[in-house]
């Protein structure tokens, strides 16, 4: 399950970035829907808390014991590689992220997504065992 749970965050992280620096769209100084913009720190501390955040639940996830069902691994590896691409743009662009895909209103990109599936998956996990 680890060469899968690694397969998949690698995967989201890599077509993240791709499409961000591929497609045309905007920069977001802000996390969801911008907010925070207003404060030129706050990005440093996303990034510093995202790869804390990537660290500690791989670390956590490679140790447990317990049996992983296939959709609780690419869960984590969804929200943990959308986590991963947003934070490394954040450094690449000097604290913003690109966001190019519109859903009317508002706009995304492939981290995102991926990061709020995997909260799904995750959470459908827990919630139901």
């Amino acid at each position: 399950m680890i060469w899968l749970f690694a397969g998949i965050l690698v995967a989201v992280v890599v077509a993240d970035l791709v499409t961000k620096f591929t497609f045309d769209g905007i920069l977001n100084p802000g996390i969801a829907w911008g907010l925070g913009a207003q404060l030129p720190w706050l990005w440093i501390a996303v990034v510093v808390l995202s790869f804390v955040i990537v660290v500690v639940m791989t670390v956590w996830y490679c140790r447990t014991p317990r049996r992983k069902s296939y959709s609780f691994t690419v869960g984590m590896a969804l929200f943990l590689g959308g986590v991963l691409g947003n934070a490394i743009d954040r450094l690449l662009t000097g604290g913003a992220v690109h966001d190019f895909i519109n859903f009317v209103l508002f706009k995304n990109n492939l981290a995102d997504i991926a990061l709020v599936i995997g909260v799904v998956m995750i959470g459908g996990q827990v919630a139901f065992r």
